[in-house]
């Protein structure tokens, strides 16, 4: 069962039945503790003030140095890199080096730190806390759909042309989506997909793996920072829970 949501700082804008768009430009970067990056906070739920009681958490980063990860205890978190620029992480003693739309999911007390950083990288975070089902796969591609709330908790613009109802979406730009169908259009376009299942079963994380991703829907995608296959891009897991 898909949660409800409603728009973080926003009450009152829309309602459970119909989608709601949190544009990319209304969200305010906070500087990390640490001084090595930025985080924007794109949705949290419930809209709670302390973070020990939030089920679940959506948020942008953007990576400029080397350094460690905060530790979340009692959460998992799902990870993807969302800049064309490589972004090197050590996950437990293991070095992950991610492409553009790579994820990588891994405990909250998983010792963490970025080991590489050519440029500024992005990455999209997901935290879900333990007994919570949490994941992140891609939509690419062309396509028309119909997006509910059963279809996906939220939708992040990553790149191309995505229209919600008629209205054009920017990059980074994220849909919250409603009870009822809403039109959804790419046109060469890489949309992550949230979902978070509020009851499910407490797993720990699989063995560290690669796994293909699912074909995304619509033709290959034409975007030159990603093969013409999403799918062959891998899915990682760390083993620490």
């Amino acid at each position: 069962m898909q949660s409800p949501r409603k728009p973080a700082g926003e009450p009152g804008n829309g309602s459970a039945d119909t989608a709601h768009v949190i544009p990319m430009d209304t969200l305010e970067p906070q500087r990390w503790a640490n001084g090595r990056g930025w985080t924007r906070e794109i949705h949290r739920e419930p809209a709670a003030d302390a973070p020990e009681t939030v089920p679940w958490r959506l948020s942008l980063a953007d990576i400029e140095d080397t350094g460690p990860f905060s530790p979340f205890p009692g959460m998992e978190r799902h990870l993807l890199s969302a800049a064309p620029v490589p972004l090197q992480l050590s996950i437990d003693g293991v070095v992950h080096d991610l492409r553009y739309t790579q994820i990588v999911t891994f405990g909250g007390t998983a010792e963490v730190a970025t080991t590489a950083v050519h440029g500024r990288a992005r990455a999209l975070n997901l935290m879900v806390r333990s007994g919570i089902r949490g994941s992140l796969d891609l939509l690419g591609g062309d396509a028309r759909l119909s997006v509910s709330a059963a279809f996906a908790t939220a939708l992040v613009v990553l790149d191309g042309i995505v229209a919600l109802g008629g209205r054009r979406l920017e990059r980074f730009d994220t849909i919250l989506p409603g009870a009822e169908g809403t039109r959804l259009t790419l046109q060469g376009a890489t949309v992550a997909r949230v979902r978070v299942e509020m009851s499910a079963p407490d797993a720990a994380p699989a063995p560290a793996q690669h796994r293909p991703r699912p074909a995304p829907a619509g033709r290959p995608h034409p975007n030159p920072h990603l093969p013409a296959d999403l799918s062959s891009h891998p899915r990682i897991r760390s083993s620490r829970p």
